[in-house]
């Protein structure tokens, strides 16, 4: 009898815990998604970190949402968009070249810098390459 008060007991707290954890989820970050779709200025900027790095290649997030490549590009780089974004859109700056060297990529939303990354190789033979993303919430 003991272990059927147990198990009752154990259904009945499973059942008011699953009623309350299903609740209604919060949206994106503002709690909902009904601030999108929105205008956004995105700019990406490409800097020498270090040395001379050489066979510099770019690629980011147009204003179609598609990627646009950039090759043998000379350092610094920037480029400024315009485009309008849906949660859960995402952005992405990624760069690749040889060393010795490195290379800093940012993006900024509206003026506010949302994210960087820095990746460099000290041989000239060595190549190397990172990306900084972002996703709107």
């Amino acid at each position: 009898m003991k272990t059927k008060c147990i198990l009752f007991s154990t259904l009945i707290a499973t059942i008011i815990l699953s009623v309350v954890s299903c609740g209604k989820d919060d949206g994106p970050q503002d709690g909902s998604t009904n601030s999108y779709p929105k205008d956004v200025t995105i700019e990406y900027k490409f800097n020498v970190a270090s040395g001379s790095p050489n066979k510099v290649e770019l690629a980011y997030t147009n204003e179609s949402g598609g990627t646009e490549n950039v090759k043998d590009v000379t350092l610094p780089y920037s480029k400024k968009i315009r485009r309008t974004v849906n949660a859960y859109d995402g952005v992405s700056a990624r760069f690749s070249a040889f060393g010795p060297g490195g290379i800093k990529a940012e993006i900024y939303i509206d003026n506010k810098l949302i994210g960087s990354k820095t990746a460099s190789s000290n041989a000239a033979t060595a190549s190397f390459n990172d990306a900084v993303s972002y996703i709107w919430r």
